[in-house]
């Protein structure tokens, strides 16, 4: 709360180059959006009503007029606290009314003086005191300003800590009937008053933020009305920071809150608690979808992304905890937001390719902020969401340079992930692949398979091994090269895919332990085929793959042991049929049908019949996992050199003769 003392003695009284192109680019926002003045916003607040009699030509001599006063004066005198204490007194703040009294005034200074008693406040509501200055405030006629500040006065008094005299000022919202007497003589006491009504107490917040309040500081603050008033400003912007996350307040909100928002963050020398209230009031509208479309319509990204910048070099005290952390709270929150506008269908058509925003962005790839090279990642990785805009940032930015050289950096985890996400889309477009491999990304990845202390980034350098692979010759022959080793390591003749083996083997993360399944599978689909058309190239890359990777189908079978994901287990019944086609990848599946004891699987996979579920797509997958369980039992037997043992050949031709029959027919891989 805020002591009367306080209300009466408050009174009135060069960026770089890319925050100039940041201010420019907007400059015009005004015009284009609802940026209400103060006098039109107050002009829309509907306060409650007053009922207070008509006044009339003073008829009551001056003697009597001062008689009601010294009965008031009397009454406050030998109050006691109760409600009874003060049912006269009513009575005559009406009387004087009525007559237009010039003694309203003082009768008003001495009940304000007594709302400082804690004691008195309950009562004054009771006894309909402070329901009379709540109507006299809300008749938008009345102008007596020496009245209306003591009125205003007794209100902040009595709602201090006072919920039940709260809640008689927002039953009929007048809370709006306060904000409309923020005129220059009484602004000093208006907002303070506002403060004490709705700090701790939620009803009041929630009116006051649908009352437009949030908008109405921002005004406020930016057209001066309080400059050099720091008690005020530090009232302010604790109300902006209170109310802003308000729904209400934000739905009600004209549009142009965001660009007083971005204006004031952009004022030189603002202090970091209140560039902090600022950010985060900004960053909670944009949220929102609406503010989200006028951001990006009327181009204010660019404004966006410089208070993303502001934040890191605005100066805080290096030995405040406090300090930061909020910053770096703030930070996390303001690329979140950016996040989810660049992912927005408008954006990329107010930002194409070639605007100067995105060669912010790029440069931003290689800046040694943290910060900056996520928002940049994430942003221009939302970007990348067509083939051709993809190939653009690869053959046109050349961007996969900068990124590939982040994963080559001693960055943060956070950073890695990033990269690692946009170029993951850039390599969704197939013509990239070559680009990525050509710029070295297997290598680069690869360190990052031991990043065990940020899995996200471990699992991520996985996975986009598998998308740069799909249908890559080039990029197989990669995977399957010679890693270079140090000299003091153990290991000789391990390629890149032994690296990945061996990660499947050491961890513990099941998507890590499927997502190398899925590159052993990816290979397959890719060499195999080839290699059935006697390319030479293939049979060379196939020949490599198994024989200089001893239990390479471990982690395709750990695809079919597992029962989480049952299309996972369908492409690993494919992967090893694929394998099972040549010589050397039959005894790679043999190995691992006995290793991970898959014959049980192999037989329930066989003996599943399609009346066993109603479901079409079940027994669509089942049909197909069956035949390809057939054309692997079938490879296995027509290639195997001695690896089977009598048992297990046993079980895969009585397996053929008990099953088979039904499906050869037809019968290929799926």
């Amino acid at each position: 709360m805020i002591a009367d003392s306080k209300l009466d003695v408050v009174q009135t009284a060069g960026p770089d180059a890319e925050d100039q192109f940041a201010k420019e680019s907007s400059s015009q926002a005004e015009n284009n959006i609802d940026c209400p003045s103060l006098a039109q916003i107050l002009s829309q607040l509907n306060p409650g009503p007053s009922i207070l009699p008509v006044q009339t030509v003073s008829s009551v001599p001056v003697d009597e007029q001062a008689a009601l006063l010294r009965r008031l004066e009397d009454a406050l005198a030998e109050a006691t606290g109760g409600a009874e204490s003060f049912e006269e007194v009513q009575t005559i703040l009406i009387e004087l009314w009525k007559c237009r009294s010039s003694y309203l005034a003082l009768a008003a200074d001495a009940l304000a003086n007594g709302s400082r008693n804690s004691s008195w406040r309950l009562p004054y509501g009771r006894a309909g005191i402070l329901n009379f200055f709540l109507q006299l405030i809300a008749l938008r006629e009345f102008d007596g300003n020496d009245v209306l500040l003591h009125a205003l006065r007794l209100v902040g008094n009595s709602c201090a800590d006072t919920d039940e005299n709260r809640a008689l000022v927002i039953k009929d919202n007048y809370t709006a009937a306060i904000l409309n007497r923020l005129s220059p003589d009484l602004v000093h006491v208006v907002i303070p008053v506002i403060y004490n009504i709705c700090i701790d107490y939620e009803p009041a917040q929630s009116q006051l933020a649908a009352n437009k309040l949030v908008y109405i500081l921002l005004r406020l603050i930016k057209d001066g009305v309080l400059a050099d008033n720091e008690a005020l400003l530090d009232f302010s912007y604790e109300l902006i920071e209170l109310l802003a996350e308000q729904e209400q307040g934000i739905r009600e909100s004209p549009g142009g809150t965001i660009l007083l928002l971005l204006d004031l963050l952009s004022e030189e020398g603002v202090a970091l608690s209140r560039f902090v209230c600022l950010a985060n009031s900004l960053m909670t509208y944009l949220d929102k979808e609406r503010f989200q479309d006028i951001c990006v319509g009327q181009r204010m990204v660019e404004r966006v992304l410089s208070v993303l910048k502001q934040s890191l070099y605005i100066k805080a005290d290096p030995s405040s905890s406090g300090d930061t952390q909020a910053l770096a709270q703030l930070q996390l929150k303001i690329n979140q937001t950016l996040s989810e506008i660049s992912a927005s269908p408008k954006f990329p058509e107010v930002y194409p390719l070639e605007s100067p925003l995105v060669q912010t962005l790029k440069d931003w790839l290689a800046s040694t902020e943290d910060q900056l090279q996520i928002c940049s990642c994430v942003m221009l990785g939302n970007l990348a969401r067509s083939d051709a805009v993809c190939e653009a940032m690869v053959r046109k930015m050349n961007i996969q340079t900068t990124l590939i050289s982040i994963l080559r950096s001693d960055a943060r985890g956070a950073v890695l992930h990033s990269a690692l996400g946009i170029l993951k889309n850039l390599a969704i477009a197939g013509d990239n692949r070559q680009c990525l491999g050509d710029a070295g990304i297997i290598p680069a990845v690869s360190r990052l398979w031991g990043y065990e202390t940020v899995p996200q980034v471990q699992f991520a350098a996985t996975s986009i091994v598998r998308q740069v692979i799909i249908s890559s010759i080039a990029n197989i022959s990669r995977l399957l090269e010679l890693a270079p080793t140090g000299e003091d390591s153990s290991t000789s003749r391990q390629t890149y895919l032994s690296s990945l083996l061996s990660l499947c083997e050491k961890t513990d993360s099941t998507p890590i332990k499927t997502e190398v399944g899925r590159i052993v599978a990816s290979l397959c689909r890719t060499i195999v085929p080839k290699y059935r058309e006697a390319d030479s190239e293939a049979s060379t890359l196939l020949e490599r793959l198994f024989t200089m990777h001893e239990g390479v189908a471990l982690p395709v079978g750990a695809m079919i042991a597992q029962s989480q994901w049952p299309v996972v287990r369908s492409e690993g019944w494919f992967a090893l049929a694929l394998m099972a086609s040549s010589k050397h990848g039959t005894a790679a599946v043999i190995y691992c049908l006995q290793k991970l004891d898959l014959y049980p699987l192999l037989e329930e996979t066989m003996s599943t019949s399609d009346s066993d579920s109603a479901d079409e797509a079940h027994k669509s997958k089942s049909a197909k996992d069956r035949d390809n369980v057939v054309v692997l039992i079938q490879e296995l037997l027509k290639n195997d050199t001695n690896a089977l043992s009598a048992s297990q050949r046993a079980t895969l031709e009585r397996l053929m003769h008990s099953h088979v029959s039904q499906h050869l027919q037809g019968t290929r891989l799926n």
